[in-house]
């Protein structure tokens, strides 16, 4: 009976230090997949918090990003938007914190590439942000480029992906002809 114990112990303390090494080695895909769940974690909230606490956050959601980054987002009111650095990342993720009372954000489906050298990737994926009055505020299909720095990946380019909308603008009132 001991020694079945003692096996039985065995087995659960190497499963335990595979699974320990597996989550502290894991491939560079799951790397960038948890390290984009930390980013969509780090730009969700649920209260706006005081000051301190809204840049504590924004500086958490910075640090996300390259010191300098190429980012080209269109926005759904058809301007589009450009920021060249972290601080104006910052300043955006505290402007947001006063607009809305809380903020969930889902990075979707992503499908990484991995380039040749292994410390970098383009990863194409669904953002869809949403406030607790507006479902769906914005589903937008974006590609980020991302590079190993130190261990830790970062992202140092983000842009929209053009979709084809065959939706009807709802706003345009066309009526139906039949021939």
């Amino acid at each position: 009976m001991k020694s079945a114990l003692r096996v039985l112990l065995v087995l659960v303390l190497a499963a335990l230090g595979i699974w320990v090494w597996g989550y502290f080695h894991a491939s560079p895909q799951e790397a960038i997949r948890r390290r984009l769940a930390d980013v969509a974690r780090a730009a969700s909230y649920t209260e706006p918090g005081g000051m301190i606490a809204r840049a504590v956050k924004a500086q958490k959601l910075a640090g996300y990003f390259s010191p300098e980054i190429a980012m080209r987002i269109d926005l759904p009111d058809q301007s589009r938007h450009e920021a060249a650095s972290r601080d104006e990342i910052m300043t955006r993720a505290m402007a947001l914190r006063t607009m809305f009372r809380s903020f969930k954000v889902q990075l979707l489906d992503p499908n990484i590439t991995l380039g040749a050298d292994q410390k970098s990737a383009i990863v194409d994926l669904t953002l869809r942000a949403e406030t607790p009055g507006e479902q769906y505020l914005v589903v937008q299909e974006i590609k980020c480029t991302m590079r190993q720095v130190d261990g830790e990946w970062i992202i140092v380019r983000v842009d929209t992906v053009k979709t084809l909308n065959r939706a009807p603008d709802p706003n345009r009132r066309e009526t139906l002809r039949l021939t």
